[in-house]
């Protein structure tokens, strides 16, 4: 028998390697093991538990064992691919380790586990572990870190996972009639499962420790935490709410001169309630013949500069400043500032105004000890506040990033330990109702964005007595004509320390912070998040999940009837429906195969009751008994024969291809002699029994 002979290189090596595994792993299930770890990688690096670069590892760890088991069957090389392939996504484990901990270790290595099983798997059995591990790494980067990015690893994980088990299930060679009896059967799993999603009440049972959609609340009570609307109306003066998610508009807002201060202020908050963040002004306003000006601003110790504010649009009503404002008018207009919360608002709204601006220092200018400002605000308690609730670990952690420091090298520790412990991204978990926004981005998600980390500086600068607030405006922008233009999406959040001798001092703590995944947002990336944003608002309804329900519900019927009308015209026209039920039914029934088995069936009745193949005993079992020098018999001389054709039976039985009609005839044969071999020897000792 040719082994080779119409067979793959992969079903050839497990044959000659071994010839009684039958359950060789096939294309059908390698494919979908392949999308099953590289979602899981996918899912790790979502949740930050695998830099970006871990995914390009991983796929080409997968195509390098790819390519070797194409090539060659020997199993040392594929053994060592395998090593190799783990070795290479096993390069990103310090850097998992420093900034994660050890106990963010083992996902990695799970996922690299299941590249090097991938690389040396031969069996249905070895490959359903991959698939196992896919799940694994999966669920722990879902446990980590429950972000909504998770949603696409996990459909490519359910999906290769639902295909690859069900092609790892041992069966004879499918045909097209299989491959779609299989996609029908994923299909209507997850048209189930999607059903119930829908349907069943979401509950905080499955809510994972650590995690953003659930945990445990301050009264012990389980409560589904839901993400605000994130508004650019919160960096007008609003409040400051620290469960709002999601990206701001593109729309242009301002434009300020090109040269001016990085950081253009609208806002100081000063109150922390462990969610939100409030103020009130900072300063007072007076008209007079030509402008409004503010009292002198506590702190405010900087040069004063000039600029014009150009309104692009009439949807920014706040002031804008380069620092402290000082005073503000616009010429040939009636312009009122009125007092809205933490901000200044102006009107009308959308008219050009000229802004005198205090700047204000940041932490790497010098300190000018002569410039006025005092060893502590005016207001000292009004910029220590920190709320009765907030935990004892987030003032402890303050209090340690102090020790032997001053303000500024305070700040500088606090940076550093955001930025070596934190992420940045706009798709941070949501902390729980009753959970402070502080201690969860510390010490539970580490993910957030500009109102996290400065959220975070400031309160453990209070926390060490330090005097600081959060200061909300714009950074960055767009240079379009001399002139910087701020969009929605500019808007920024940033800290202020109070340095004694200098007064109020920027730090803005996001500045350096480490991306969870890419840089800035492509497009793809933005209507990704679009999309996920639109599905969490529509899930949040229950009307609109049960229409969503009746609508799934409405087009798996529809698509049913009309595959079943398509099925029902093709076999009208073709005559193909009585070709497939007689070829399906002569898979089951053919003639050499019954005959093989009937001479299977004799041979094993014609032996001794004890070398008959017991009940729960596997044909490799028995052939080995049956078999051994020791115990042959009278089949001693036909050891290797008839050794071939019990393999030819079990290959009939069991083997994902029917053995040939010359093999299977030849098995025939050689079962049919063993039979009358044992019994002419059974006669001929029953001969001599009874002459003795």
């Amino acid at each position: 028998m040719s082994r080779r002979s119409g067979t793959s290189i992969e079903a050839a090596s497990i044959e000659a390697a071994d010839p009684y595994v039958t359950h060789g792993a096939g294309r059908a299930v390698l494919v979908p093991a392949a999308l099953a770890v590289l979602g899981a990688a996918w899912g790790l690096v979502v949740t930050g538990g695998l830099p970006a670069g871990g995914v390009a590892t991983t796929a080409a760890g997968l195509g390098l064992a790819a390519l070797v088991r194409g090539a060659t069957s020997s199993r040392s090389a594929r053994a060592w691919t395998g090593v190799l392939a783990a070795g290479a996504g096993a390069v990103w484990l310090p850097g998992v380790v420093s900034g994660s901990g050890v106990f963010a270790l083992w996902p990695v290595l799970a996922l690299c586990l299941a590249v090097r099983q991938f690389a040396s798997a031969r069996s249905l059995r070895e490959v359903r572990l991959v698939l196992g591990l896919s799940v694994l790494v999966v669920l722990a980067a879902a446990g980590v870190s429950p972000v909504a990015a998770l949603v696409g690893p996990l459909v490519v994980v359910w999906s290769a996972v639902l295909v690859g088990f069900a092609g790892a299930v041992p069966h004879r060679v499918g045909g097209a009639a299989q491959r779609v009896r299989t996609l029908r059967a994923v299909a209507a799993a997850g048209t189930a499962g999607v059903l119930l999603f829908l349907l069943v009440p979401a509950g905080g049972g499955a809510s994972l420790a650590g995690g953003a959609l659930g945990r445990a609340t301050a009264s012990g009570a389980e409560e589904r935490a839901s993400a605000a609307p994130r508004s650019g109306a919160a960096y007008a003066g609003g409040d400051l709410d620290l469960s709002s998610r999601g990206e701001l508009p593109q729309t242009e807002l301002v434009s300020v001169p090109a040269d001016s201060p990085g950081w253009w202020r609208s806002a100081v908050l000063d109150t922390y309630d462990g969610r939100t963040w409030t103020g009130g002004p900072v300063a007072s306003w007076s008209s007079g013949s030509s402008q409004w000006s503010a009292a002198g601003e506590d702190g405010a110790t900087g040069p004063q500069r000039v600029d014009v504010v150009e309104p692009v649009s009439g949807d920014y009503p706040a002031l804008l400043s380069a620092g402290a404002p000082g005073a503000v008018s616009s010429p040939g207009v009636d312009l009122r500032v009125v007092p809205s919360g933490a901000a200044a608002w102006l009107g009308p709204v959308g008219v050009p105004y000229t802004v005198t601006s205090s700047e204000t220092p940041t932490l790497g200018s010098s300190v000018d000890s002569g410039s006025g400002a005092g060893a502590a605000p005016v207001e000292e308690e009004r910029w220590l506040q920190l709320p009765s609730s907030l935990p004892q670990r987030v003032r402890d952690l303050g209090v340690r990033l102090a020790v032997g420091r001053g303000p500024v090298a305070t700040a500088r520790a606090v940076n550093e330990h955001l930025h070596a412990s934190a992420r940045y991204s706009l798709d941070a978990p949501v902390p729980a109702a009753g959970e402070d926004a502080v201690d969860a981005f510390l010490f539970e998600d580490r993910i957030g964005f500009c109102e996290h980390f400065a959220s975070a500086e400031v309160v453990l600068l209070r926390s060490a007595g330090i005097p600081a607030r959060l200061v909300t405006g714009f950074a960055g922008g767009t240079d379009a004509g001399g002139r910087r233009v701020f969009r929605g999406a500019d808007a920024h959040a940033w800290v202020e320390v109070w340095v004694p001798g200098q007064g109020w001092t920027t730090s803005d703590p996001t500045a350096g912070a480490q991306l969870v995944a890419g840089d800035r947002p492509s497009w793809a990336a933005r209507a990704w998040s679009w999309v996920q944003r639109t599905v969490t608002e529509v899930l949040a309804s229950a009307v609109a999940r049960t229409v969503l329900a009746v609508v799934l519900v409405g087009v798996a019927v529809g698509a049913w009837v009309l595959l079943r009308a398509g099925a029902r015209r093709r076999r009208s026209r073709t005559g193909v429906a009585d070709a497939v039920v007689v070829r399906r039914r002569g898979d089951g029934v053919s003639p050499s195969v019954l005959a093989l088995l009937v001479a299977w069936e004799r041979f094993d009745a014609a032996l001794p009751p004890e070398r008959r193949r017991g009940g729960a005993e596997g044909l490799s079992a028995w052939r080995a008994r049956l078999l051994t020098p020791a115990g042959a018999g009278p089949l001693a001389a036909r050891r290797e024969e008839l050794g071939a054709a019990l393999a030819v039976v079990e290959r009939a039985c069991f083997a994902r291809r029917v053995p040939s009609r010359a093999e299977l005839e030849g098995a025939v044969a050689t079962l049919e002699r063993a039979s009358s071999t044992v019994l002419a020897a059974a006669r001929v000792a029953g001969s001599a029994g009874a002459r003795g």
